[in-house]
């Protein structure tokens, strides 16, 4: 059988002396039986305004201990991220060259999209091409920033419903990661789809609940995925190290 395993975390950028240390430390303790084989970060990857020389203390440094044992980077970019227009140099100190883009994590395969350019029809053009093109990954996942589905402080992102839902459910996408909001948020499978919303590693806001929503809480976590040939596990793990929620999905 083969496993893949990736921690997933959102909204980190606090840096070194912040609450995002003791998430970390969360995932080094639940990865000593087996490492993780990814690392997905949702976005606000340095906060308040992206500056791009904090790169390696906001992210490299404070992920280390994850890093360092061989699990791949997989940066989204956030709105703060935009604020000192440098993008592009945040992803290369971090070894990317473009703000969306896929990557394969073991048996996975990971859309990254930016939400910063939800309206750029090259991107759209992209996210099509990409999900109707062959993979021999057994999963396709994406990750992204603001949410299509929220009920947290922001709340849902009208103009991703339009431009991109239709072909997460055109093309039988499982699973959709997002940050922006500072919880933890499972959706109800909407027509097929699960929409996660992970912002919570760092700091938190209140959130809430619609008609949409499964499990809404405001709780300090990252996200676990484990995935399978034929099932992929997502687990929310809180900073005590306790399961506070868990969801299998399936082909």
């Amino acid at each position: 059988m083969t496993l893949t395993r990736i921690a997933v975390a959102g909204d980190t950028g606090t840096g070194p002396g912040s609450a995002i240390e003791d998430t970390v430390q969360t995932m080094v303790d639940q990865s000593r039986q087996r490492g993780y084989d990814g690392l997905v970060l949702l976005g606000d990857l340095i906060y308040p305004e992206g500056d791009a020389d904090q790169a390696r203390s906001r992210i490299t440094d404070v992920f280390m201990p994850i890093l360092g044992r061989g699990a791949r980077l997989v940066p989204v970019l956030g709105n703060h991220d935009y604020l000192s227009d440098e993008p592009s140099a945040i992803l290369t100190e971090v070894g990317r060259e473009q703000t969306w883009y896929a990557d394969k994590v073991g048996i996975v395969r990971i859309l990254v999209l930016d939400t910063e350019q939800v309206d750029n029809p090259a991107q759209t053009t992209w996210l099509q091409e990409t999900l109707a093109s062959p993979t021999d990954a057994a999963w396709t996942i994406v990750a992204m920033h603001k949410p299509a589905y929220s009920a947290g402080y922001h709340g849902s992102d009208q103009e991703i419903q339009r431009q991109w839902v239709p072909l997460f459910e055109q093309y039988d996408v499982p699973l959709v990661l997002a940050g922006h909001d500072h919880d933890y948020q499972r959706s109800k499978p909407i027509d097929g789809v699960t929409y996660v919303v992970s912002g919570g590693a760092a700091t938190l806001r209140p959130t809430g609940r619609e008609d949409f929503t499964e499990v809404s809480t405001s709780t300090l976590h990252y996200v676990d995925l484990l995935a399978e040939d034929d099932r992929l596990t997502l687990r929310a793990i809180d900073q005590s190290g306790m399961l506070f929620d868990s969801v299998e999905l399936s082909h």
